[in-house]
């Protein structure tokens, strides 16, 4: 008996991870107009902010079906594996709704289904950690104990250039109260009990990534150690750039620049720039 680790596409996983770890993801969809996109699958990060660019069209998201899901939980438990299912915030999503009642239909499987309350490599961090795990033998219970104590120790900020995504996609939540008198102000958003509410406003691109740095620290509530990731949409310089600073201050176990997909995309926009940590 082994365990699987099933996440969705929102966890922005590097594919050669995904092959490595044998992780089921199951792709959310972009859709512009007519056009319909599985997230990673047919339209990746840098198409993604290309047809963006181009289109007139505001993009929109779906979350998987049931079906989907029901699926992929046939084909990864079909020898009686325990499968573990982790997703995007279900204040974001549908997904885990989804993901929910295809558990519903399959009462011989063992399957537990997990709300994150966080996305994109705040998920996807502790989705890698889990599916290490099972890669080590470990049981259903262990890796659980896991999941509910990293997610406890995760989490994501990120700075937008505009506000309008968010709005328009009904994902902006509590940030709603920035709207407004933004000129050269950059809104620093996080993730709270699994919805988006704004964390400070920040005046400027420079001031926007000491602040990136500088909260890394405090948030850690003492030592710094861990991993994380710098996430960014269509800026990589940028997200070099702070990289770099954060390199230069602390000591981090892992310490990545990874690509949101088009999915968190939709909602942000152009230019995001973001940490996702997972302290130690």
């Amino acid at each position: 008996m082994t365990v699987k680790i099933v996440t969705d596409s929102t966890a922005d996983l590097p594919q050669g991870l995904v092959e490595e770890l044998d992780i089921a993801v199951v792709p959310l969809k972009v859709h512009f107009g007519e056009e319909e996109f599985l997230d990673w699958i047919e339209l990746d990060s840098d198409s993604f902010f290309e047809k963006l660019k181009k289109s007139d069209i505001m993009p929109r998201t779906s979350q998987p079906s049931p079906a989907d899901f029901e699926a992929v939980y046939k084909r990864v438990g079909e020898y009686g594996d325990s499968i573990i299912s982790l997703h995007i915030s279900a204040h974001l999503s549908g997904t885990y709704q989804s993901a929910t009642i295809a558990k519903s239909m399959l009462e011989g499987q063992d399957i537990e289904i997990v709300d994150s309350k966080v996305t994109s490599m705040a998920l996807g961090l502790v989705v890698i950690e889990a599916a290490r795990a099972a890669k080590e033998g470990k049981t259903k219970e262990e890796i659980m104990a896991q999941v509910y104590n990293q997610l406890s120790k995760c989490r994501v900020f990120f700075g937008v250039d505009t506000l309008e995504y968010l709005q328009k996609n009904g994902r902006i939540g509590k940030a709603a109260a920035l709207l407004g008198g933004m000129l050269h102000v950059k809104p620093l958003l996080t993730l709270k009990d699994g919805a988006i509410v704004p964390k400070e406003k920040v005046r400027g691109s420079s001031k926007l990534m000491q602040r990136f740095v500088e909260i890394l620290g405090e948030e850690a509530g003492g030592e710094v150690n861990g991993k994380v990731v710098i996430l960014h949409g269509n800026a990589l310089d940028e997200a070099i750039k702070l990289k770099e600073k954060v390199d230069e201050k602390y000591n981090f176990k892992e310490s990545v620049v990874a690509q949101i997909g088009a999915v968190i995309g939709t909602h942000t926009g152009p230019g995001v720039l973001g940490v996702a940590v997972l302290y130690e």
